[in-house]
């Protein structure tokens, strides 16, 4: 056992003196050529070899540096790409609507003759037998009910309900609407009675018109007066088709509306209608107004 550890001790200490021995040659490789050529063939493909790694992992880390730092700048630029695109849309809608109320603005500077009350759209209706809307002013800003709503393409309907801040509004298209409407051609002036067309929907209708009525494609219709609930020239719509084939001597015809249904964002209530008089005639008693008709046929018959 003592001779098998004094081994061990001298293994160790000739593996020390030959480490040392190597240090020594190495550090004095210069001047021992038949030494520092060998060692240094030999260690050559170790430091090949250890550099390639150390260049390597360098490198290595270079690239996932540069992939982390580019992963960061481009969902910063994604972030930044959604912002722009919301910031745009925001603009866009900003522009549209200024457009839209110059349109409006202009419209009501236009007709003098009536006191109109502006209101946006904020709920629609559109079944197969209702088509209402419902606008953002009520009683409280003086609506009142069968009161007319009109955009600058045309009539639209009146007013069928009215709440506090909110009123429901009943258009042409609606089955149950009609209004009285006349052809405003000269020659012609023919007057008619103008509903919503649950044949074909989108479209309104003028039913039982004698056979001789003159009513041509590309008529334009407007609001007759008749009834007290529309101001008279209002347009309704223009005729695109005449049907005289109706076996009772009567015809029909379709009306393209005037107002684009489809696109209804704002509308305008006619709050009253201004008679213009002349200065000598103010003293005149002003004529007694009848209340409006009903414009809606379904309920003609009410009291």
């Amino acid at each position: 056992m003592i001779f098998f550890d004094r081994k061990k001790i001298i293994s160790v200490i000739l593996l020390f003196a030959f480490i040392a021995v190597c240090g020594w040659f190495w550090r004095h490789r210069e001047y021992i050529p038949f030494v520092s050529q060998p060692l240094a063939t030999g260690v050559a493909p170790f430091e090949y070899g250890v550099s390639r790694a150390a260049w390597a992992g360098e490198n290595g880390m270079d690239i996932f540096k540069n992939v982390i730092s580019n992963w960061k700048e481009l969902e910063h630029l994604r972030r930044e790409n959604e912002s722009l695109k919301t910031e745009q849309n925001k603009y866009s809608e900003i522009l549209a609507e200024n457009i839209r109320l110059r349109e409006l603005l202009k419209f009501k500077r236009g007709y003098t003759s009536y006191h109109l009350s502006g209101a946006s759209v904020i709920g629609r209706d559109y079944g197969g037998w209702t088509h209402t809307i419902l606008i953002d002013r009520g009683s409280d800003s003086g609506l009142r009910k069968y009161m007319p709503v009109i955009v600058p393409g045309g009539l639209i309907g009146f007013v069928s309900e009215v709440y506090i801040n909110s009123s429901r509004v009943q258009l042409l298209l609606d089955p149950r609407t009609t209004v009285g409407g006349i052809v405003q051609r000269p020659a012609s002036r023919v007057v008619s009675m103008v509903t919503g067309n649950s044949g074909n929907p989108g479209y309104l209708a003028i039913m039982s018109l004698p056979r001789e009525a003159d009513v041509i494609k590309g008529d334009t219709i407007v609001t007759s007066g008749y009834g007290g609930v529309y101001p008279k020239g209002i347009v309704i719509g223009t005729v695109e088709k005449v049907n005289n084939e109706g076996s009772d001597g009567t015809q029909s015809a379709e009306i393209k509306p005037a107002a684009d249904f489809s696109h209804l964002e704002e509308v305008f209530v006619i709050m009253d209608h201004i008679q213009k008089v002349s200065p000598e005639s103010i003293t005149v008693k002003p004529p007694k107004r009848e209340p409006p008709m009903n414009p809606n046929k379904q309920q003609a018959g009410d009291k």
